[in-house]
Parts: structure tokens; sequence; C-alpha cells
């Protein structure tokens, strides 16, 4: 029931700048005043039962919690509607010591029978005195309890999932779950399910708040699951991964176990996939990657499949995964940092993106294609399935995730602006060297200087790259002087004298270590996010660079060879690209110019 509308309007008149802190009566506000007429503190009792976070609501939210409630027992003729909120003193066992004790306190050790119970009658009579305002206040406790139990069975209100969020929590509190999309206690329920930083949308609200308005909402619903995110692990288990079971009506394959023509020895889909990656995967990166895209699909196929094998997927099965990895359910994604298999983990990060959807579908296509020529696998669904997942269509093709000239130049005068120090001529020489040899992030950290050699063409640096590949980068006057700058400053004297085991790109504090790829992530997005956060870039420049990383400064290189003319094949050798269709599909401006000077000649 609704608590009187004219004692709430008194109320509010009379303390005109007090948060309304109670709406409804659920049952937890009757605990709260079972809790204080037993004993428990005030502030604990609020802060437990009507999650409440200051001292100074827990006393307003036991005020408008009494109101309330009077007005409930008058409304029902309650005479004794005044109990309601008063505080009545509980005894403890320290008030009446036992007789053993009140001897042992009174060193009344020998004395006779007699005149211990006398002294102990004079100290705590049983007839009057203490003990009769201790019987009476225990008699007025009992009423006060029997009245809140009378009033919880007549007005209590169950709380529901559909039920509003501004009925049941504070005003303040109500407003931020409104503004971040909770409007019942059924939207944040599901909010606080997904785990990890829900409130992270929710102004001045933070950890322990949060922890605060979770602990409520269990109070509120302790009928509903809270949390109700599978623990996503992959397990070795019959139904899951079955060993390879050709059907009847095909011709037999070899038994699996490394019997006599059996070229996959895999006992379950998990190790066929880990065969596949080692077999196929070219680095440790790509390892990663093929590794998880093979686990996603188990783990799918255990949870959305009812434990379907490789050998039992269809051309259904096939079509609806990739419906899956176009939409992911929100509770297949990780809320929180944990390891997998470990609560909170799941096997996404996010929403795919459409190049994202689009390589784990040719990675798939490619496992079960090699799972089939292995003989693993009779039968492969995924070539008879329509792959193609066309364009993006929210791509923007005439925008390129390189630095213009303008705001490299600001990036450069706000370092160079900076005070000397190890990291500054490091990001100097990354934003320099790079720019200028357009290297990947893992070749400039595999780098070392014995791999750079002068010779009757130039400066060169043979490079280690993608696919394991060999190739050699032309070092150019920017670059070079860049690389002898840094190697001064690191100590290490010019190209000609550096030790040659020394890393082209080294730690600040040990120029002879070299540094990882998290490091260098940080060091360089940290660097240019000071920059053009500081810079006088147009506003949209500044927030599409807010994301820029070392492997822009490629994209830069390419972007800015392309606008000087430099031929197409020679980008295509420097950059490492496998096919110059590659180059020109990344940095093709060079055709559009030519596209556009054509179409201006026959149309003006």
């Amino acid at each position: 029931m609704q608590p009187n509308p004219l004692q709430q309007r008194l109320s509010s008149e009379s303390r005109p700048s007090e948060p309304r802190l109670v709406s409804r009566l659920g049952r937890h506000h009757f605990s709260h005043l079972r809790a204080v007429a037993e004993g428990l503190a005030l502030i604990d009792s609020a802060k437990r039962y009507l999650g409440v976070e200051h001292g100074h609501h827990a006393k307003a939210a036991h005020r408008q919690t009494v109101e309330a409630m009077r007005g409930v027992a008058r409304r029902h003729g309650e005479s004794a509607w005044r109990l309601l909120g008063i505080s009545i003193p509980v005894a403890s066992d320290a008030d009446q010591p036992t007789l053993d004790d009140f001897i042992a306190e009174r060193g009344l050790d020998g004395w006779r029978e007699s005149e211990i119970a006398e002294l102990y009658a004079q100290s705590y009579p049983q007839d009057g005195g203490a003990g009769h305002k201790a019987r009476r206040r225990a008699r007025l406790r009992e009423r006060q309890l029997a009245l809140i139990r009378k009033l919880e069975a007549l007005a209590a209100e169950m709380p529901s999932p559909t039920d509003l969020i501004t009925g049941w929590f504070d005003d303040a509190t109500a407003m931020k779950l409104l503004g971040a999309g909770m409007v019942t206690l059924g939207d944040l329920n599901r909010r606080v399910s997904d785990g990890g930083r829900w409130y992270r949308t929710l102004p001045a609200i933070g950890a322990s708040k949060a922890h605060r308005i979770e602990a409520y909402l269990a109070t509120l619903l302790p009928q509903v699951a809270q949390g109700a995110r599978p623990v996503f692990a992959l397990t070795l288990t019959p139904s899951l991964f079955q060993e390879t079971q050709p059907a009847s009506s095909l011709p037999a394959l070899p038994t699996l176990g490394g019997a006599e023509g059996q070229l996959l020895e895999a006992r379950n889909d998990l190790e066929a996939v880990d065969a596949w990656v080692n077999a196929r995967a070219g680095s440790t990166a790509t390892a990663t990657v093929y590794r998880r895209e093979g686990q996603r699909l188990l783990l799918w196929l255990q949870y959305e499949r009812q434990g379907k094998g490789f050998a039992q997927m269809t051309i259904g099965d096939c079509r609806d995964y990739m419906a899956f990895l176009q939409n992911i359910p929100a509770n297949w994604i990780s809320r929180v940092r944990a390891a997998p298999g470990q609560p909170g983990w799941a096997p996404f990060r996010g929403a795919l993106s459409h190049k994202s959807q689009r390589q784990a579908v040719v990675i798939i296509a490619a496992l079960f294609t090699w799972l089939q020529a292995a003989q693993y696998l009779v039968r492969n669904p995924w070539p008879l399935v329509n792959q193609k997942t066309g364009d993006d269509r929210t791509q923007r093709m005439l925008d390129t995730k390189a630095l213009s000239e303008a705001a490299f130049a600001e990036i450069q005068a706000f370092v160079l602006s900076r005070p000397p120090s190890p990291s500054r001529h490091r990001i100097l020489f990354v934003l320099r060297f790079v720019e200028a040899v357009g290297l990947r992030s893992s070749e400039l950290l595999n780098a070392k200087l014995g791999d750079i050699q002068l010779t009757p063409e130039g400066w060169m640096l043979q490079v280690h790259g993608k696919g394991a590949k060999n190739r050699i980068a032309i070092i150019p006057g920017q670059a070079l002087l860049a690389l002898q700058d840094y190697l001064a400053a690191r100590g290490l004297g010019g190209i000609e004298v550096a030790p040659p085991s020394a890393p082209l790109l080294g730690s600040t504090i040990d120029p002879m270590e070299p540094i990882g790829y998290q490091a260098l992530y940080e060091h360089v997005n940290g660097w240019i996010a000071k920059a053009v956060s500081s810079s006088a870039l147009p506003s949209n420049e500044r927030l599409k660079l807010a994301g820029a990383t070392t492997h822009w400064l490629r994209h830069t290189f390419g972007t800015r060879a392309v606008a000087r003319q430099v031929p197409a094949d020679v980008i295509q050798a420097q950059m490492g690209h496998a096919s110059i269709q590659t180059t020109l599909s990344i940095y093709g401006r060079a055709p559009l110019q030519r596209r556009n000077d054509e179409l201006a000649k026959a149309f003006g």
C-alpha cells in the first residue's frame, strides 16, 4: 500500500531539504524496524536493509519509514501507532550478573548464603526499581514487535522486476539509474547481472556505491537470480568432444589414435584445433587468433547447440554461427578481467566489427578444410554456405588511419617543447623513423642494430616480417638522421660504432634492453594523446586521433608516399605487402587522382 500522501507532504514541508528516501513499503522496511527494536544500531540496520550510504541518510530513511508506517497504522485503526519508532532500550545480560559473578566481583567468598542473597537482592531488586522497569520495557517491545508484524501482513508490498525504479530507490539514485536507461528493477537486475563495471555510465557512482546498490537490489528481489551469466569453460566430455565416428552410409575412415593411414593424431575436437594451429600458424600472433576462433566455435557448440561436435555441424549451424557473430549476446561478452574459464570471463570482449566477423568466418572455414584434408572430418559444410559478408555499410572509404601533415607537425612541436629525457628521445625517434620507413610494430621491436647495413645503394635494414618473410627496407635520410640522434642520446655513439646486438628500440632504463609491444603501445599512444589534446587542431581531428597508435605511423608512411608520387611497387616492397593490390586498396589516392583528372578532361 502507498504511504499516506498527507503524512508525506507534512513531512516534506517540515524538512524541505530532506531527500525522499522511502516511497513504497516493502518487507525490508519492516525488517529494518524489527532489527532496530531488537537492538541493532539504527545506522547499521538502515545500511543493511534500506540501501542508504551515509549516516544522515540512514536517520532520514528511518524517520520516513516510521512516518509511513504510522500512517498505515492510523488508517487501520491501530491506537498504539505511537509505539512505532520509539526507542526502547534493550537490557543486556551484563545489567544483572549471575550469582557466581556477583560473588567474585564483590569478593564475597566465605560469606554466608543468607548474607550474599540479601546483598544481591538489594543490588538487583526483583520487584519495583530496575527489575520493574526492565519488565515494562520488555512488554512494550513485544507490543511494538507485534504491531510491526501485523502491519507487515497488511501493508508490505512485494517488489517485482516490472516495478519502476522510482518506487523503490531514493530520488537521487533513481534519477541516475533512469538517465542510464534503467527504468525498472528488472532493467537494473539485467545490467547488474552482466557484471563488470555496469555502473560506469552513472554519474558520481563508484565501486563502493555500486556494491550497495547491488546488495539493496538483492534485498528487493531475492527470488530473482542475480548474475545468470554462465561460467564458460571447455571441458572434455563425451557429449561435447566426441571422437570422430563416420556415418554408416559413408566409407569408413581409419580409426583415430594413430592407426596406420591416420594423418592427424587427435582424439577430440579440442586436440584437432591445437593440431591445426601448430601446423598452420606462422607466428605467435597468428596462433593466438587461430586458437581463439576455434575455441569460440567449440564453446558455441557446447552452450548453444547442446554439445555438438565438429562432425555433427550442419549447413544450418554454419549460418546460425555467422548470425551469432553479427549480434553477440550480452552474456557472451566479458565484463571483468578474468582468466579464461574463470567466473566473469566470456569468449568475446565486445561486439565484433564487420572486419572481425569476416575474419572469423574465413578462419573457421580454413580450419574445417584442413581437418577434412587431414581425414579427421568426413564432411565439411562450410563450402556450401555463402560466406560473403559484403562491405561494411558504416565504413568511410575516404577516411584513413594516418596523421595529417598538420597533426604530425603539432605532435612533433609538442614533443620538442618538453624537457629532454629518455622518453622524449625515444618518441622523437619512433615518430620520424617509422614515418619514413613504414615498419610494423613487431618489426620495429624485433630489429637490432646489426640488421642495418651500408650498401652501395644506401643504408638498408633487413626485416623479418609478417608471415616469417624476410625483406629489405630502405632507410632514407630522415630516418637515418633520427636514428643517429637517438643512438647518441642512448650513449651508443653513431650507427658506425654502436654494438650490433643493441635493439633498434631500447628501454629508457637500459639502452641495451629491448621493450615489449605493450610498453611501445602505451608510450606512443600516451605521447600522441597529450600532444593532440593540447594542440590547436580542429575538434573533429582531435577526436579522430584520440586512439592513434604506432600502426598509424605506418599508415602515415604509406599515405605520404602516395601523396609524394612514390611508385606503388616501391611502396609495396618497402611495406612488405604480399600483393600490390593490397597497397593500392589501402593507399589508393593516386588512382583516385588519375580518375578525377581523366573525368575532368571529359566533363569539365
